[in-house]
């Protein structure tokens, strides 16, 4: 096991212009609530979501040179990436035609949760993270990036409070929504710069500990080598907490590390 002590500090980099970002998401509350609470009121983008459940589009017109929308699949299920491409089409259709948010010149991903009962199908989900391994252009010309969390997106929101937070192990989603229903510390409207520091630094810590690689360029290989360390994790006990939603960030320019500093 690598030393955790060589890991540098993290940074957010506010100013930082990203031009345009896709994020598609499989729950239609959880993850809208995290990434308008990181994109709106933390970065102060502008921000776009489209919520099954919901007629309407909400908007909110920030930094005009960083937008970012959000929406969901047609249903919260892995295999709709796929399998109904309609629905995602008339979506996007929908965002260039009358929000002026060019989708084939934008970086997206793909979030979504290991939940195994959710998404059972280990086979489809190992296909999708060797064809959809580049938010921008793949081989198959279908763009975008799949960003796995085990067992679920709220093992990000751990990540932010919970120092050494993949010691923490559950099987189920469900199960770490009672986990941090019982830690009061961890909520949602305190999640702050402070805290996205913290889940990139646990990010980074996963990695160093599972003697993964960070390519920032091409994370398909790391991101095949975690799906296999955490199934083993899995036929043993549960998942050990993890969000590659970090990943996102520091190939965005959000979050890097400071040279600087060592600790």
């Amino acid at each position: 096991m690598a030393a955790c002590h060589s890991l540098k500090k993290m940074k957010i980099n506010k100013d930082k212009r990203i031009g345009r970002v896709l994020f598609i998401v499989e729950g239609s509350h959880y993850e809208f609530v995290l990434l308008k609470r990181i994109f709106c009121n933390i970065l102060g983008f502008s921000y776009i979501e489209k919520r099954r459940n919901k007629a309407d589009y909400y908007i909110r017109e920030n930094d005009a040179y960083s937008r970012i929308a959000v929406i969901n699949t047609q249903e919260s299920n892995i295999k709709d990436i796929t399998d109904n491409e309609t629905y995602l089409e008339n979506i996007f259709a929908k965002l260039i035609e009358d929000y002026k948010f060019p989708v084939d010149e934008s970086a997206v991903f793909y979030l979504f949760d290991r939940d195994p009962e959710s998404n059972t199908d280990a086979e489809r989900i190992k296909t999708y993270i060797s064809e959809l391994k580049n938010p921008y252009e793949n081989e198959n010309f279908k763009a975008g990036q799949l960003l796995l969390s085990y067992p679920s997106m709220e093992s990000y929101t751990v990540s932010c409070f919970k120092d050494d937070s993949a010691s923490i192990v559950f099987r189920l989603g469900s199960e770490l929504k009672t986990f941090i229903g019982q830690n009061t510390d961890i909520q949602m409207n305190k999640v702050d710069e402070s805290k996205l520091e913290h889940a990139a630094r646990e990010f980074m810590k996963f990695l160093e500990t599972e003697s993964i690689p960070l390519d920032i360029d091409d994370f398909s290989k790391g991101s095949g080598e975690i799906f296999e360390k955490e199934e083993s994790y899995f036929r043993n006990g549960g998942f050990k907490l993890f969000s590659m939603l970090t990943l996102a960030f520091m190939q965005l320019g959000i979050i890097e590390e400071d040279e600087n500093y060592n600790n």
